[in-house]
């Protein structure tokens, strides 16, 4: 039994660094999937930085999946938790900017689509907007859904609605 037993805690630990290695080469894809500017901002080492960009120019089948094994033997002597710390921070940025971008897109179309009730509400968000300027975009903006024109106006509610955004 003690030969049985050191043998599967033998497959256990082998199985175990398997999947560390595999979990690895799984982080250094996440980080080529980065963009250019996201990836400027991950605390990597020279060498691991080069690898995932000699990786990100690869095409071929083979050639990627041994640079990404390359990352990953890389990975092992880095300090992953600040890494996947980096990633989280960076994909937390893009989604309240997502988030950002729908509210601006969620207020655009109730001002087209309600009129002056929106824009009551809209006012009390933004005490500094210019009802004046919003009305006539408003009414630029319906204008053109009935002529079934390009959205000009609605644009343009919209980057009004973002620089108000901006000062906020």
């Amino acid at each position: 039994m003690n030969q049985e037993e050191a043998r599967a805690a033998e497959l256990i630990s082998k199985t175990q660094i398997k999947r560390e290695a595999d979990d690895l080469v799984a982080l250094g894809k996440r980080i080529a999937d980065l963009s250019q500017d996201q990836f400027d901002g991950m605390p990597l080492t020279d060498d691991l930085r080069q690898a995932i960009v000699v990786a990100r120019k690869l095409s071929k089948g083979g050639a990627i999946k041994r640079q990404f094994k390359y990352i990953g033997k890389l990975l092992r002597s880095t300090d992953v938790e600040g890494i996947n710390q980096a990633i989280e921070r960076q994909l937390d940025k893009d989604r309240a900017a997502t988030a950002r971008l729908h509210m601006m897109e969620q207020w655009r179309d109730k001002l087209v689509e309600q009129g002056d009730a929106a824009l009551s509400e809209f006012l009390v968000n933004y005490p500094q907007a210019d009802r004046q300027h919003i009305r006539q975009l408003q009414r630029k903006a319906n204008q053109e859904l009935e002529k079934q024109k390009p959205p000009a106006a609605a644009r343009k509610i919209f980057q009004y609605i973002k620089e108000l955004s901006v000062n906020d």
